[in-house]
């Protein structure tokens, strides 16, 4: 498939180049004309279509989250079966800074919850355009902060907090977990980065490698990037960056799951290496038949499946093992 890594020993999953055929085919890729909500209604068709179905009773209700400008929305998911006090999982969705929302990632919260036996609060951050960089930065950091706050209320483990999210929802994570502490927060006990953007530079190969075929272009980047009016010079703060953050020593232990056909997988990869010369436990996984956007495909993609259930799996053992320690 033309634009694609050339000489790659695993080909793009053949049902993601099926979905894709039939996108093209029927309209629904992204075009560059493409307005901010026809996209983001785009988008949440495809994870209302494409995404997980995990089987499980899961009890939600949503909250109010206050901020230093005005309150966001949360989403708390607690599975019905779990006993005690659960830990946390606190949840960034994707979309680029400018789609995606809550309802859109409920599948992906529900999994998570079931199946790393966790209460998640996914978060609803505020989107470009209508709101400039940092502040869906800032809200991730309240949130993460009323979190660990109000962890009693919640009724959850507040010391066994982890922190994830998928691509932009992936850099904040990151965030969270190399400038929690330089805010006076408590560092996370555990990160879930999965192809988080870490670089704002565009400057490793792969964000010039796949340039058809896949959910993710650069056309696609260039769109988000001209419709969140994001600065050069914001690009390169390392709270946009985390990859040009001067230290990233301070991040908890980290798994990092990564796409092959993926424009962010050299900058995902740097950052594994980053934290890894910090000191930083981390594991770094690498699935080279997915695209990214991967999870928005997982209820028909079984190798993304596979996947998350592979990142499920590391976050209980993590929350696991607090646990144990601390008995």
């Amino acid at each position: 498939m033309a634009g694609l890594r050339e000489g790659a020993a695993v080909s793009l999953d053949w049902r993601v180049r099926a979905l894709m055929w039939y996108g093209e085919r029927t309209g629904r890729v992204f075009r560059p004309d493409v307005t901010v909500a026809q996209l983001r209604a785009g988008y949440a068709r495809t994870n209302r279509d494409l995404g997980l179905r995990e089987r499980g009773e899961v009890v939600q209700h949503d909250v109010t989250i206050p901020t230093d400008d005005g309150t966001i929305g949360g989403r708390l998911y607690r599975p019905a079966a779990l006993t005690g006090t659960p830990p946390l999982l606190v949840f960034y969705h994707g979309g680029g800074f400018v789609i995606g929302d809550v309802p859109s990632y409920d599948h992906l919260a529900r999994f998570f919850a079931l199946r790393a036996g966790c209460v998640v609060l996914s978060v609803e951050y505020r989107l470009a355009p209508e709101y400039h960089f940092p502040r869906g930065h800032e809200d991730a950091f309240a949130a993460y902060g009323w979190a660990r706050a109000t962890a009693a209320a919640l009724d959850v483990d507040g010391t066994r907090v982890a922190v994830g999210g998928d691509s932009a929802g992936g850099n904040l994570a990151a965030d969270i977990g190399a400038f929690a502490a330089q805010r006076g927060l408590p560092t996370p006990l555990y990160q879930l980065l999965i192809y988080p953007l870490t670089d704002g530079t565009g400057s490793y190969p792969s964000r010039a490698q796949f340039t058809h075929g896949v959910p993710l272009t650069p056309a696609t980047t260039a769109w988000f990037h001209r419709v969140a009016g994001t600065t050069p010079e914001e690009y390169a703060s390392p709270l946009f960056a985390p990859l040009l953050a001067p230290s990233v020593a301070a991040s908890p232990p980290t798994y990092l799951l990564a796409a092959g056909y993926d424009p962010l997988v050299d900058e995902g990869r740097a950052y594994a290496e980053k934290l890894r010369a910090a000191g930083v436990p981390v594991r770094y996984d690498l699935r080279p038949s997915l695209p990214h956007g991967f999870v928005n495909l997982a209820g028909v993609v079984p190798a993304a499946r596979r996947a998350l259930l592979d990142a499920a799996a590391a976050l209980r053992a993590a929350f696991d093992a607090r646990a144990a320690s601390a008995a």
